[in-house]
């Protein structure tokens, strides 16, 4: 048995220090945790210069002081599954968020780990100091949650949960991405295609129009006035798309403009089943976390209602909310305020009913699971083949044109 000297917190306020008796660090964790610290440092006697663990004011001298503003949706899933793994393996909080930054190749976690770290060591619990800091790096249904996980003392166990939506989202993102890439890839060849033509092939008919004296046909001027427009005003083009871009964003943070466009959005075949499913299926899958995370079903419907982007599902999830609050039970407000679809409200009145509300919230966020899979299936399906009839639309523009080239030289040349 090896004695090791400990620094803990004592009701996350306290500094104090001792020693166990342990036959590894691991024990001596626990053991310190059974006197109802929180170990900060721990090290063998005999060796109290070496210490084994980088100190808090080693770790600000060598890291970036720049600010974190953002974080990808795969830094937050590196993070919350690092965080995870260590918390399940009996490692507190402090030395978690330690051996992240330490070992994390992203600056931005390296300097969120730090950060935390400081303000856990001048008294914040780990939910609080994420609120105080990153709350809108890291959002309000995250930050809500690892605040109920931790009060809970289940924290990796609600992480391990967030992960699951976490990586949900993930794999939706890299759906739509996926189904992109194709129809991205059919315009650059368009595009390159008309560069090529524009440099080497046009040049050599207007020279035989111009040594015989005619004219261009008209679809073969128009087509060489916008290849000519965009060779020499490509800076302009460029600029008409970011104010495009600019204006749209804009529009689109005008309450009433959005709440029309989603409106208009939810009449539209295909594009509505994707937008209702997806929009629900984060809705159900944060319920049921929350659910299962010991939240009361009221907070847990207010901090899933902030994951709704659509205004039109979101007006009726606060009309439900409204009757949850009247006293009436979850079924009968989803169905008064038309919120949720007829399948999946049969499985919440049972799981009402059965006393199995989390399980059923659990197998209706997986049912539409398979639904945004379904609609995002049939929307692929008719995005391409719509994709390839415009393209298809301009390689006829361009054939005729180059037709009418062609047969216009030939007159021209007898």
């Amino acid at each position: 048995m090896a004695k090791y000297q400990y620094s803990a917190l004592k009701n996350n306020t306290q500094v104090i220090k001792g020693m166990v008796e342990a036959s590894n660090p691991r024990e001596a964790r626990e053991k310190i945790r059974a006197l109802g610290y929180t170990p900060t440092k721990i090290y063998i006697e005999q060796s109290l210069s070496e210490q084994p663990y980088t100190t808090n004011e080693e770790i600000i001298k060598n890291s970036s002081t720049r600010k974190v503003t953002r974080l990808s949706l795969q830094e937050k899933i590196m993070f919350t599954s690092e965080l995870e793994v260590l918390l399940s393996s009996g490692i507190p909080i402090l030395e978690a968020l330690q051996t992240i930054g330490l070992n994390s190749p992203k600056w931005k976690l390296k300097e969120i780990c730090l950060n935390l770290q400081t303000c856990i060591l001048s008294g914040m619990t780990f939910a609080q100091a994420l609120n105080a800091l990153y709350s809108k790096v890291f959002g309000p249904v995250y930050t809500a949650l690892v605040k109920t996980g931790e009060d809970a003392g289940e924290l990796e166990a609600t992480l391990r949960r967030m992960l699951v939506l976490l990586n949900k989202q993930d794999r939706i993102k890299g759906k739509i991405i996926g189904a992109s890439i194709y129809p991205g890839i059919l315009i650059l060849l368009m595009l390159g295609l008309l560069i090529l033509f524009s440099k080497f092939v046009f040049p050599a008919f207007m020279s035989v129009f111009t040594f015989n004296g005619a004219s261009l046909p008209f679809l073969a001027s128009m087509l060489v006035g916008i290849c000519s427009f965009v060779m020499n005003f490509w800076w302009f083009i460029i600029l008409a798309f970011g104010a495009a871009c600019g204006a749209a964003v804009s529009l689109f943070k005008n309450p009433y403009f959005k709440s029309k466009w989603d409106e208009f959005i939810l009449k539209v075949p295909v594009i509505s089943d994707f937008v209702q499913y997806i929009n629900l299926s984060n809705f159900m899958t944060v319920l049921q976390i929350s659910y299962d995370a010991g939240l009361p079903i009221m907070s847990g419907l207010e901090l899933s209602y902030k994951t709704v982007g659509n205004y039109t599902i979101k007006h009726r999830i606060s009309n439900a909310l409204g009757h949850v609050r009247a006293g009436k039970t979850l079924t009968e407000s989803f169905q008064r305020a038309a919120a949720i679809p007829g399948a999946l409200m049969t499985m919440i009145a049972t799981g009402e009913k059965s006393g199995t509300l989390g399980k059923m919230l659990h197998d209706a966020a997986e049912v539409l699971d398979k639904k945004v899979d379904m609609a995002l299936e049939a929307l692929t399906k008719l995005f391409e083949p719509a994709v390839i009839i415009i393209m298809g639309g301009v390689v006829l523009f361009v054939a005729v044109a180059f037709y009418q080239m062609y047969v216009g030289m030939l007159g021209s040349l007898l």
